[in-house]
């Protein structure tokens, strides 16, 4: 008789960085159960990074709490709750704490499911939605805070690091040759990602033009880099116009996917907290992130050769954002851009 395969939900509704860490657990499960069946379950447009992954049979998607009217809401949560109940998973990993995870997991039925702690659900309905509950991450990692979620439903991971994992497929590697033939992109170049998704964490435009023309000045091809979001290309415009150099703006004109194979053969790559950071460290490319309010020891990028640098917490006040509290506490106004060029040129010598 066949033995039967054991088949997984992970639940991450975030962005898609977020679900890019997801990888180092999808590695233990298949590991644990090579012959698992693995659905990923994530916002609308956020599983685009691991389409080509073979490991996941499905990508599941639910849609953002904003952007429907409440009527067309509630039919796709319906449908997609009596999708979950129907597929009989035997177990169930919710790795982020909006209230429908909890309905998600009463779905399930018979599975064993897990879900993150978190201050805010500390409600019995929440607790009682899952067979388990795992703590948050608190000075550990997310990568390490999602590990631990298969141990809360009794699977046995290993202790050494598991690296990120992304696959790029060909068409993808084609297309960045022409965006680099296009844009006369030579075998020598550096990336530079100045935006995030949040302002707060945005280091300033000033500072990043001084490193740019730092390394344009030494000859080298600087490229810029953001989301289609007219906001994040505006400010790519800005630089451009305050640098003294010709730089390559490629401000929306790339994919997530042709963005990965952009930084996977530069020199290096600069950026802040966001989801470039986390290509740069699953395509293995040196680098520095610049970490403002978010917590380095959750979100920095999850590889040895990307650095971390952000304020020593020493300064009080800051010219552009007044006394440092707030969204602005930890922002990157005194971080130099000499401290940034230090930091690179001792990467890549």
């Amino acid at each position: 008789m066949e033995k039967k395969r054991k088949r997984f939900l992970i639940a991450i509704l975030r962005f898609h960085g977020d679900v890019l860490l997801t990888t180092p657990m999808i590695k233990e499960i298949k590991r644990i159960y090579p012959e698992s069946i693995l659905d990923l379950l994530v916002y609308k447009g956020t599983g685009v990074l691991l389409e080509a992954d073979e490991r996941i049979d499905r990508i599941l998607e639910a849609e953002p709490s904003s952007g429907l009217n409440p009527l067309k809401r509630l039919i796709k949560e319906i449908e997609l709750l009596l999708q979950l109940r129907r597929t009989k998973y035997d177990y169930g990993l919710f790795l982020t704490t909006q209230w429908r995870m909890a309905l998600m997991g009463r779905s399930l039925r018979k599975a064993k499911t897990t879900a993150v702690d978190d201050t805010k659900r500390k409600k019995p309905f929440w607790v009682k939605s899952f067979s388990s509950i795992f703590p948050e991450a608190g000075d550990n990692h997310i990568i390490e805070r999602n590990l631990s979620a298969l141990k809360a439903l009794g699977l046995e991971t290993r202790e050494e690091k598991t690296k990120l994992s992304l696959i790029i497929p060909e068409k993808v590697k084609e297309s960045v040759v022409d965006i680099r033939k296009r844009f006369s992109i030579t075998s020598d170049y550096c990336v530079f990602h100045p935006v995030s998704r949040r302002k707060s964490k945005q280091w300033t435009k000033e500072a990043f033009v001084h490193v740019v023309d730092h390394y344009s000045n030494q000859g080298l091809p600087v490229v810029l880099t953001s989301g289609p979001e007219e906001i994040e290309r505006d400010y790519l415009n800005q630089i451009e116009i305050l640098s003294k150099n010709n730089l390559i703006n490629l401000g929306g004109k790339t994919s997530l996917l042709e963005l990965a194979a952009l930084i996977r053969n530069a020199k290096f790559f600069i950026g802040l907290d966001s989801v470039a950071s986390h290509l740069a460290a699953a395509v293995g490319t040196n680098g520095v992130s610049l970490f403002g309010p978010s917590n380095p020891s959750n979100w920095r990028p999850w590889s040895e050769k990307i650095s971390i640098i952000s304020r020593d917490g020493s300064e009080e006040f800051c010219q552009k954002h007044g006394h440092l509290e707030g969204k602005y506490k930890n922002c990157l106004c005194h971080v130099s851009p000499e401290r940034v060029i230090q930091e690179i040129d001792k990467i890549i010598s």
